[in-house]
């Protein structure tokens, strides 16, 4: 028999685990969507439960995200939109990470799911001017890329 140290200093879980079913399971953003880089992300709640859910981000001024709290109805799924607002060729391939935590109505906060999607932005496959497009991606001062976001920033471990 081994010895799994890692597994002898977790906690105890505190409760039920509610696992958290999302699809897409990554995101990918890309730079030459005509109408701009945006995902939907859908989340389903497989329990009998009502679940609210919260999205966090590493990068929350380079997102979007409509709906970054709410509710789940038992045996439904809801879509939350998530939009890329800094699709500069300097954010092309840094991956970024969202976390859905749940909780179950009632109980204070506490969480009882979570989950981790990465998302990247991914730089056109053409030239923008091959497209017969212009570039998108406005140019303005360095201060103005700190618009502000809904995203929610959660913190790293």
């Amino acid at each position: 028999m081994f010895h799994r140290p890692e597994l002898a200093c977790a906690p105890p879980p505190s409760g039920p685990v509610v696992p958290v079913l999302v699809f897409p399971p990554d995101l990918v953003f890309r730079a030459d969507q005509r109408s701009g880089p945006r995902q939907l992300l859908t989340l389903y709640n497989p329990t009998g439960a009502v679940l609210r859910f919260r999205v966090l981000c590493t990068a929350p001024a380079k997102y979007t995200v409509f709906d970054t709290e709410g509710y789940v109805k038992p045996q439904s799924c809801i879509d939350i939109a998530i939009r890329h607002v800094a699709p500069h060729p300097r954010n092309y391939e840094v991956q970024d990470r969202f976390r859905i935590e749940l909780s179950e109505e009632g109980t204070e906060g506490r969480v009882v799911g979570r989950k981790d999607i990465t998302s990247v932005l991914r730089a056109p496959a053409y030239p923008l001017e091959l497209q017969g497009q212009s570039d998108p991606t406005p140019h303005p001062e360095p201060h103005s890329w700190t618009a502000s976001s809904t995203a929610q920033p959660f913190p790293e471990r």
